[in-house]
């Protein structure tokens, strides 16, 4: 099992270095530049290109594709139509497919599986239970999500900016939450220039069960963390994948005082109508 992260900030390079196998790496300007720096250290480099592609982005998207192309980092997408770029390049053997809620079953493991890639994720939405079973099932190498705020919904749409302009007020988009109207908690939501996305009110921490899971990527999400929090976040993870003390692992997560939630790892999610 392979431990990768994002990062806070890319300068957490050498305080995580020690700790990871790889680093997922945002589409920036001097990616090239960052490819280079983590292969420095002994990493694994993936390149994120995580959004939905229009049809007029195609061409642009194939540029940075083969700008990457002759380095050694891997990609993550989440865009089948991406998939088919990646193998017209032959790189699809370089590639984890992440669709985020889609493969629920082994079936649809496997179909994904026979594409090329190195590696796909698992639905987040699926218990704990059935993504073993899936595996164990299939064998498929695995990229799962075992830290962090899980994205809940992601859209092209800049939805803030639409709110914006539907009640005519102007406000400072960052570090904003949402509640709906009979919940309490509150979602986190971020506007770029690539739409909106929204995060669950908790983050998920599989620390107890990660290594029970025959992972090929345990991916730790660095998003909402103060950077202080998440370097010790990774420090514990590190620790448990290397069979040191789970328990002083667990211990010690707990003291940081996170807002640590199960989501639907034990328990199906169910849908019901509302009384009227």
């Amino acid at each position: 099992m392979k431990l990768v992260c994002s990062l806070p900030s890319f300068h957490l390079l050498k305080d995580v270095a020690s700790y990871v196998d790889g680093i997922l790496l945002e589409d920036q300007p001097d990616i090239l530049e960052q490819i280079h720096i983590v292969g420095s250290y002994g990493l694994v480099s993936i390149y994120k290109l995580n959004e939905m592609v229009f049809p007029l982005e195609i061409e642009e998207y194939r540029k940075k594709i083969l700008m990457t192309k002759d380095t050694d980092c891997l990609y993550y997408i989440t865009d089948l139509g991406l998939a088919h770029i990646l193998k017209e390049f032959g790189l699809i053997g370089r590639t984890i497919y992440d669709p985020i809620t889609m493969i629920t079953n082994s079936l649809d493991a496997r179909e994904f599986m026979e594409y090329g890639f190195k590696a796909i994720g698992l639905s987040n939405e699926i218990t704990l239970k059935d993504t073993k079973q899936i595996i164990e099932k299939t064998g498929i190498p695995t990229f799962m999500q075992v830290f962090g705020y899980r994205l809940m919904l992601s859209t092209r749409r800049t939805l803030i900016s639409l709110y914006q302009e539907k009640i005519q007020t102007q406000f400072q988009i960052e570090n904003l939450e949402i509640e709906e109207a009979t919940r309490t908690d509150a979602f986190p939501i971020v506007e770029t220039s690539k739409g909106t996305k929204i995060y669950r009110s908790y983050l998920i921490s599989l620390l107890n069960e990660m290594n029970s899971l025959s992972l090929e990527y345990a991916y730790l999400e660095s998003f909402g963390l103060d950077e202080s929090i998440f370097i010790e976040v990774v420090k514990l993870y590190h620790a448990v994948k290397s069979n040191k003390s789970k328990t002083d692992a667990l211990t010690a997560l707990e003291s940081l005082n996170l807002p640590i939630g199960e989501g639907f790892s034990y328990q199906d999610s169910v849908y019901m109508k509302e009384e009227f």
